[in-house]
């Protein structure tokens, strides 16, 4: 019979379990801003607005919002070389990667 997670922590020493939510508590830590991530690969506001032809104000207001377009993450995304995935965690089941999303030639979302 498959044990659950909360089932195999328990059975950890303490040690280790200890260790594992450690882990755990830096991958939580590892999500970034959109600020974060574009520091991080040494872009600029200004090279940004370069590359989106658009207004260093106005990647600033994109990195500041909590609330955006998808059309508009995908973008700033790709911008930085990336592209973007919109994954759904749904209890009881698998991650499902949705689509529809990532194509910028006339995919609505």
């Amino acid at each position: 019979m498959a044990k659950t997670l909360d089932q195999m922590m328990q059975s950890l020493p303490d040690d280790l379990r200890a260790a594992a939510e450690a882990r755990g508590r830096e991958l939580i830590r590892e999500e970034m801003t959109l600020q974060a991530l574009r520091k991080q690969l040494a872009l600029t506001q200004e090279g940004m607005a370069r590359r989106l032809d658009i207004r260093q104000a106005n990647i600033s207001k994109v990195e500041k919002r909590t609330d955006m377009l998808i059309s508009t993450l995908r973008d700033y995304i790709e911008a930085m070389g990336g592209t973007l995935e919109l994954v759904a965690h749904l209890p009881g089941r698998p991650q499902v990667t949705l689509d529809g999303f990532a194509d910028p030639q006339g995919q609505k979302e």
